[in-house]
């Protein structure tokens, strides 16, 4: 299914499974990423890549879960959920080794043609 929240929930599924070939395939060539009060902005689906497999590295079993509430406008899906991952090593500016870091999220996906054009989190 290519509606807006059959593919924001397939991303979420694929993030968690660690499934970056079917992320990557869920991306248009020019998306554009934002991970609001962190400082991270990607553009491209390589990018995004990069960053999600060294993270699964760093934070293996990081995940997204205990999804509350989805609203969906045109092209457009917000997803209120929580993301958590238990640090493996230091994680300069982020987490000690041990840590286990809980952010409550805000997600927003952008989908156009049944793929994910724009991706932002707040929280």
């Amino acid at each position: 299914m290519n509606d807006p929240i059959s593919v924001a929930n397939r991303w979420i599924d694929a993030y968690n499974n660690k499934d970056f070939a079917t992320l990557r395939s869920m991306m248009t060539g020019d998306i554009h990423i934002e991970h609001h009060n962190r400082g991270v902005v990607l553009d491209g689906p390589d990018a995004m890549i990069d960053v999600m497999t060294q993270f699964a590295g760093l934070l293996p079993d990081r995940r997204f879960h205990s999804l509350r509430r989805q609203f969906v406008s045109g092209e457009n899906v917000v997803t209120e959920l929580t993301w958590e991952a238990n640090a493996t090593t230091d994680i300069e500016g982020f987490a000690k080794a041990g840590e286990t870091i809980r952010l409550e999220l805000a997600c927003v996906w952008t989908v156009r043609n049944g793929q994910v054009a724009d991706y932002h989190d707040y929280g």
